[in-house]
C-alpha cells in the first residue's frame, strides 16, 4: 500500500511541516521546539520508507500499519488540512490587504483539522467497533411459492484480519448474529481476508460456527485472491488454494463460476456465484458470465452471488435473466458526510437496492475493512426474506 503511493506519503509528511515551520514554528519556537519539530518528521519519514519496504500490500501483522495510519489520520492529514486552509487565507489576506481573512483562513483549518483528528479517532475506535442488523424484503411474482418466506442471513467483506486484540469481539459478535437470524441460509459475498490465508486460520474457531439448515455458500472477493502479496507464481498460487481449502474446511460452498440448487417447500432455486479477481492483468479468477450460467434452466428463479457490483450491468443485466443479484465490494465507502461517501462517485450502485427492469441488486456495505476505520458508515451483517409476489 505505501510503496504504490511513496511519493504521495512523502510528501503529506513534509510539506506542511516546511510551511509550519517557518510561518510558526521557525519564527516563534525556542531552540528544543525546533529540534521536536523536526524529529517528529523524520521519524514519520522512517516509518514510511520501512513500511514501503514490505513486499505485500499490507505488512503481516498489519498492526503497525494501522498505527501508522492512525498517527496520519490525527497529526499529519490535519496539519496539512490546516496548512492548507492557512495559506489561502493569507494569500487572500494580501489579496484584499485585510488581516481578517487571514484570520478567517486560520480558524476554518483549525476547524477542519479539528474534525479529521476527530473523525479518524472516532472510525478507528467506536466507529469500526460495532455492525447493525440490516432487514431487506425483496418480492418477486418469479419466486416459487416454497420459496415464500425464506431466509438469508448475508454478509460480506469480513476482511477478518482486521479484527485484532479490541476488535475482535466484533467479529465473534458478527458471527453469533448471523446464526440468531434462524436463517434458511447464509451467503457470503467475498473478502474474507485482507492479504493472506493465515488470517482465517487465527479466526477458524469463529468462522466455522457459521451454520444453516440449507448451508453456508461462498464466492471469493478481490482480496481473497493473491493479487495483494509478493512471491512467486507458484507462492500465490499455493496462497489461494490454501483461502479456498480454509473455506471448504468450514463447511462453506464455494461456487466459483459455477452454480447449485437450493431446494425448499417442493421447489427449487439456482445460486450461481461468480469470481472476484477483478484486478487489471490478471490471468485467472475472472469473473465468466458465460461459465457462470452455463446450463441453469431459464424456468427456475436464480440468485446471483457478485462480489464487485460494477460488473452487475456489465455482466448480469447486458447477459442474463438472473432477476436477484446480491454485491459487496464497496464497504459503502466506510466514511460518510452529509449522507456523501467517496464510492458514490466511483460506483453507479455502491450501496443499498437497484433495479434495471426486472432485475434487481441489493449491495451491501460489508462488515468490515483493510483499513479499520467507519465513519458514518456502520458495518453490517443482513437478513433477506424473498416473498412471493400475487401475479
Amino acid at each position: 500500500m505505501i510503496l504504490k503511493s511513496l511519493p504521495l506519503f512523502l510528501l503529506l509528511i513534509l510539506l506542511p511541516d516546511i510551511y509550519l515551520y517557518r510561518v510558526y514554528v521557525g519564527r516563534r519556537g525556542g531552540a528544543w521546539t525546533k529540534v521536536a519539530w523536526w524529529t517528529v518528521c523524520v521519524l514519520l519519514l522512517a516509518c514510511t520508507c520501512l513500511l514501503a519496504l514490505c513486499e505485500d500490500f499490507t505488512p503481516q501483522p498489519q498492526r503497525p500499519l494501522n498505527i501508522f495510519l492512525f498517527v496520519l489520520g490525527v497529526f499529519t492529514i490535519p496539519k496539512a488540512v490546516f496548512s492548507l486552509f492557512d495559506a489561502c487565507g493569507r494569500w487572500w489576506s494580501r489579496r484584499r490587504r485585510s488581516r481578517r481573512s487571514r484570520r478567517f483562513g486560520r480558524v476554518l483549518g483549525l476547524l477542519a483539522a479539528a474534525f479529521i483528528a476527530f473523525a479518524t479517532f472516532y472510525g478507528s475506535t467506536a466507529g469500526f467497533n460495532k455492525f447493525e442488523v440490516r432487514h431487506i424484503d425483496y418480492w418477486s411474482d418469479e419466486l416459487p411459492a416454497g420459496f415464500d418466506g425464506y431466509r438469508i442471513a448475508l454478509f460480506s467483506d469480513a476482511h477478518v484480519g482486521s479484527y485484532q486484540y479490541d476488535s475482535a469481539p466484533v467479529l465473534e459478535a458478527a458471527i453469533d448474529s448471523l446464526n440468531a437470524m434462524g436463517a434458511d441460509a447464509i451467503f457470503f459475498l467475498g473478502d474474507i481476508q485482507n492479504t493472506r490465508p493465515e488470517e482465517i486460520e487465527r479466526k477458524l474457531p469463529v468462522l466455522s460456527r457459521l451454520h444453516a439448515p440449507d448451508g453456508v455458500f461462498s464466492i471469493l472477493g478481490n482480496h481473497d485472491y493473491a493479487h495483494y502479496i509478493g512471491g512467486t507464481r507458484e507462492e500465490k498460487m499455493a496462497s489461494e488454494a490454501k483461502t479456498m481449502a480454509l473455506e471448504r474446511q468450514m463447511g462453506w460452498r464455494l461456487l466459483l463460476n459455477e452454480h447449485t440448487l437450493l431446494r425448499h417447500g417442493g421447489d427449487s432455486i439456482v445460486l450461481a456465484g461468480m469470481e472476484g479477481n477483478d484486478g487489471l492483468g490478471e490471468d485467472h479468477g475472472q469473473p465468466i458470465w458465460e461459465k457462470t450460467v452455463e446450463g441453469i434452466d431459464p424456468q427456475l428463479f436464480s440468485i446471483m452471488l457478485l462480489h464487485n457490483p460494477q460488473f452487475w450491468q456489465k455482466y448480469v443485466v447486458d447477459h442474463t435473466d438472473v432477476p436477484l443479484t446480491l454485491s459487496g465490494h464497496t464497504h459503502g465507502g466506510q466514511v460518510a458526510l452529509f449522507g456523501f461517501s467517496p464510492t458514490k462517485i466511483m460506483y453507479a450502485e455502491d450501496d443499498g437496492e437497484y433495479d434495471i427492469g426486472r432485475q434487481h441488486l441489493f449491495v451491501t456495505r460489508g462488515l468490515g475493512g483493510l483499513i479499520p476505520l467507519r465513519f458514518n458508515v456502520t458495518g453490517e451483517v443482513v437478513l433477506l426474506t424473498l416473498h412471493k409476489k400475487p401475479h
